[in-house]
């Protein structure tokens, strides 16, 4: 249990391991602010328009109940002819998950969780950034007997105050409630900060809950 739920926090959960929800009415007042699929997105930036630096040796350090968690930037390979990042969770200085990231024109997508693949991709950030905007997520997590991950995300606030021990921000919220995630119900809550990635997580996974919070930011120019 200690494992899967430090998977959920460092974003190991949204798919599966980090994924989304049961499927919900589309009617409703969220569902109807969100942009018709005839209105094709302007292109997303190779670092998701700043909410999600992907540039190698990126680097957070986020503080998970009692652990200290590191997410770090490692490097950008190809994936099925598609280029995307490495992206590695640290505790105590090793290495306990890897995840892949793409980023393509409509969202930052997760693709991969360790050696499983995500199928299809997961959108964990969609872009443009447009309060109100909802998207399904029906995925598979690993081959053949692989967890499912069904549900919805929607972006609740563009323009959310937060404070973490990292700073005071102004946040985009992205959430997900009563996911469904191979079977258990989870709810998701994830801020995001333009220029500086995920600084807040909050998870429900059954009666457990827990907060991941961003205690420090180093980007890659900073780390030489």
């Amino acid at each position: 249990m200690k494992e899967w739920t430090l998977r959920l926090g460092t974003f190991v959960l949204l798919l599966g391991v980090a994924g989304t929800l049961t499927a919900q009415d589309p009617k409703g007042a969220a569902a109807a602010q969100a942009p018709q699929a005839s209105q094709p997105p302007k292109a997303a930036s190779p670092d998701a328009d700043g909410y999600f630096p992907l540039t190698p040796k990126t680097k957070w350090i986020y503080k998970v109940q009692d652990q200290t968690v590191e997410v770090l930037v490692d490097k950008n390979e190809k994936f099925k002819e598609e280029t995307c990042t490495k992206v590695d969770t640290l505790v105590s200085g090793k290495v306990v998950a890897s995840e892949l990231y793409c980023v393509r024109s409509d969202g930052l997508y997760r693709v991969k969780v360790k050696d499983d693949e995500i199928s299809p991709p997961v959108r964990v950030l969609a872009l443009p950034i447009q309060k109100g905007y909802v998207w399904d997520v029906n995925s598979k997590v690993g081959a053949q007997a692989g967890q499912l991950v069904r549900g919805k995300f929607q972006i609740v606030n563009d323009k959310e105050k937060i404070k973490v021990p990292a700073g005071e921000y102004e946040a985009v919220v992205v959430e997900g409630v009563d996911m469904d995630v191979a079977g258990t119900k989870t709810t998701v809550r994830l801020w995001f900060v333009k220029g500086i990635g995920l600084v807040k997580l909050t998870y429900k996974i059954a009666d457990t809950e827990s907060t991941l919070e961003l205690e420090k930011y180093e980007p890659a120019t900073n780390r030489g």
